[in-house]
């Protein structure tokens, strides 16, 4: 048998293979040791890509090459071969791997085909030509060379869209994702988490590669989850799927995404959690949270959130504007330098149609309009239609009813509607439900009752409707936190503590010994406290007719000595530097607890850097402790957060005479058993002090057993206590 045979017949067993295996595969089965070679696809698919790219540039440019290789034939031929032999094997190692699952829809099978096709058109090419004459290239085989080059760019289509997604080869072409919302029209679920689905999900999850039986493109699927049961449980992600395989160690075999993948960041994380933690609601409007939400907060981790609206219109002339203006028709700019007006109206003694419609000359201008209290009637109502711009309308206490609110419903720009105190009922308010971009209605004390309440508020979701509380004598509220003053929880000296509340004529209790401020038995506040030591207060307010407000705590610590000057050899982690030096001894607590806590702007965060701080004191000191305020949440959306797991404090008169004064390893309290805020007590008991050296060293590799052992741990710090 001839070596041109050989490599015949390998090529003939090979296709024969991919023939009988596409034609029997619903009963073939792969045993496992087989699936670690359908895995080797990824890798060796580019092989024919690059070799069959070659040989159609030989044959392309062949005239030119012809008298530089004069024996141009036997390369092509070699290299058709080789390029032959590496297709079969891919498209054998892909069916190989399609068989594993997950592997499915129209994406799925133009791959599989055209490969098929590429292979079996490669075997054929190498047939052909090695049956021409010396450096013949007839019209047939060119034209088989062209194919197969179309054949591989499709192929490599379908094959990338399956691995990353739709429109993955042209995706850079287009504008790009853009990372801003609009705070008045976006969407929490469309515009926010799904993006970051669609970024690094829905490439391994959509319907042409639903892995796992899971597909993200759409709610429907996402609601049905996969193979492995719903996807989350609305309102407790520690409970959902989801949440469980996103923060899985990323070696685990779980771990969504998987190692290899892109990653999605800390923000994003958070995101997700908190949208989940929220209700998981698809129609949910980014207006309709307030600014202190969680996930409010989370979506500004990863997105710019435009909360000033910017405006295309001009400015109305000032002259016109200082002429409309009288003591019971105020305008103003709604924020300096804008050309956006707000009209305010007061006195209904004063109010007349006339004075509605005198503002039409600078209606264009006029974004918000309060006609609270005044006697609206429909007709005067009918000069809004003038009012293009404009996106807040208080209508409240008007005599406005049913049918009447037809000039509202037109309004193109209205984003906010006040019709509280009026006699309309859930027919007249469903008018206006119908404006597109409408996002806050307000229908306290209104002729609707709260069965229709909720049905408006199901049937249009992207509208948050407020129908107040119906008060019928019963209903005792809590009263609101009172407020301790100051909140700076270290302090040098005595510190004056006092305790203060909005609502007049509350009682406000209080402890020092860490029981429960009660109505009985705690302290009642009468005059300011003094703290000298350290101690927390816990205190409630309390008052007849109201139920008890929740408990407020404060910690206050005796901090009474602060270096004359600080240096630190090491930076913080460029997101949590703080105020870098200054923040170890600025008598400021960062918070612990809720949203991850440690970008409230107070805490210093190292990873796989130590913490190396120089102190320096103008006169020599005895010092008995260096304590060291770190925050600890084992796995807080993502971040690791454990105490430093060596400390060393070197001290002497000068930084030219030192010594090792105390070294510590602070041990690891049991998971679960985590107190999030903790302060390590170094002993020192040494006199003469005017430099002091700390080094606090966060985990390299943090111990197996702990939540995601193995990997580097962060180190959060707030404040540095010497006494």
């Amino acid at each position: 048998m001839t070596i041109r045979n050989l490599h015949l017949n390998i090529l003939i067993g090979l296709n024969s293979f991919i023939v009988f295996f596409v034609l029997f595969e619903d009963k073939i089965d792969i045993p496992v040791y087989l699936q670690v070679f359908g895995r080797l696809h990824p890798l060796l698919l580019h092989f024919p890509i690059v070799l069959l790219f070659i040989s159609w540039l030989l044959v392309f440019f062949r005239r030119k090459l012809d008298k530089l290789i004069p024996e141009l034939k036997p390369i092509v031929n070699g290299l058709i071969f080789i390029s032959a032999l590496f297709a079969a094997a891919t498209v054998i190692m892909g069916l190989f791997l399609s068989k594993e699952g997950g592997y499915e829809g129209s994406s799925f099978l133009w791959h599989k085909w055209t490969g098929v096709a590429l292979s079996l058109l490669a075997f054929a090419l190498l047939y052909y030509h090695s049956r021409q004459k010396k450096n013949q290239y007839p019209p047939v085989f060119m034209v088989g060379m062209n194919v197969s080059l179309l054949l591989l760019v499709v192929v490599g289509h379908f094959g990338a869209t399956l691995t990353h997604g739709d429109n993955y080869v042209l995706a850079p072409l287009g504008n790009g994702q853009s990372t801003g919302l609009d705070m008045e029209t976006a969407l929490v679920y469309e515009d926010a988490v799904f993006q970051i689905l669609e970024t690094k999900c829905i490439g391994c999850h959509n319907d042409k590669k639903p892995k796992g039986k899971l597909i993200l493109t759409d709610t429907t699927s996402l609601l049905a989850g996969g193979k492995n049961g719903k996807l989350f449980v609305a309102g407790s992600p520690e409970e959902s799927l989801m949440i469980e395989r996103l923060l899985l160690d990323i070696d685990h075999k779980h771990r969504m995404p998987p190692k290899g993948k892109p990653q999605l960041t800390n923000g994003e994380l958070a995101l997700i959690q908190a949208w989940v933690s929220h209700g998981a609601k698809f129609n949910l409007p980014l207006s309709f949270l307030a600014e202190q939400d969680t996930l409010f907060q989370a979506v500004k981790m990863v997105y710019d959130v435009n909360e000033n609206e910017s405006y295309d219109f001009a400015k109305a002339d000032a002259n016109l504007i200082e002429k409309l203006n009288t003591p019971y028709r105020v305008i103003k700019p709604l924020a300096d330098g804008s050309p956006a007006l707000a009209v305010n109206f007061y006195a209904r003694d004063f109010y007349s149609a006339e004075s509605l419609a005198g503002l039409v000359p600078i209606a264009n201008q006029v974004v918000s309009l309060n006609l609270s209290g005044m006697p609206v009637s429909a007709e005067d109502l009918k000069v809004l239609a003038n009012f293009k711009n404009l996106r807040d309308l208080n209508l409240n206490y008007t005599p406005l009813e049913d049918g009447q609110l037809a000039s509202v419903a037109t309004l193109p720009s209205l984003k906010s509607l006040n019709l509280s105190g009026t006699k309309l009922s859930a027919a007249g308010i469903k008018e206006v439900l119908g404006i597109p971009t409408l996002r806050k209605l307000f229908v306290w004390n209104t002729q609707m009752d709260d069965n229709n309440l909720h049905l408006l508020s199901q049937t249009y979701p992207t509208v948050y409707i407020e129908g107040g509380v119906k008060d019928d004598g019963t209903i005792q509220l809590p009263l609101t936190k009172p407020r301790i003053t100051p909140t700076q929880s270290f302090f040098r000296q005595e510190v004056p503590v006092s305790f203060s509340h909005p609502i007049s004529g509350v009682e406000i209790r209080y402890t020092l010994d860490g029981s429960d401020p009660d109505s009985t038995n705690a302290m009642v506040y009468e005059k300011p406290l003094l703290i000298d030591k350290n101690v927390t207060l816990r205190v409630k307010a309390f008052k007849s007719g109201w139920l008890p407000s929740e408990e407020i705590s404060q910690a206050y610590s005796d901090a009474p000595i602060a270096p004359d000057r600080i240096v630190m050899d090491s930076r913080p982690h460029p997101w949590f530097r703080a105020k870098e030096e200054a923040t170890l001894f600025d008598l400021e607590r960062g918070r612990v607890g809720g949203f991850p806590s440690h970008f409230d702007g107070k805490w210093i965060g190292f990873r796989n850097t130590n913490l190396s701080s120089h102190l320096f004191f103008d006169s020599p000191l005895t010092i008995d402790t260096l304590s060291l305020s770190v925050k600890q949440h084992y796995n807080d959306n993502g971040y690791y957060i454990y105490p430093p797991e060596h400390i060393e404090v070197w001290g002497g008169a000068d930084s030219t005479n030192v010594r090792l004064l105390t070294k510590i390893s602070p041990a690891l309290e049991k998971p679960g058993q985590v107190n999030l805020r903790r302060m390590i007590s170094c002993p020192i008991n040494s006199n003469n002090i005017g430099y002091i050296k700390l080094v606090a060293k966060p985990y390299a590799q943090i111990p197996d057993g702990f939540p995601a052992g193995g990997q580097p741990s962060w180190l959060f710090l707030d404040e540095i206590v010497i006494k």
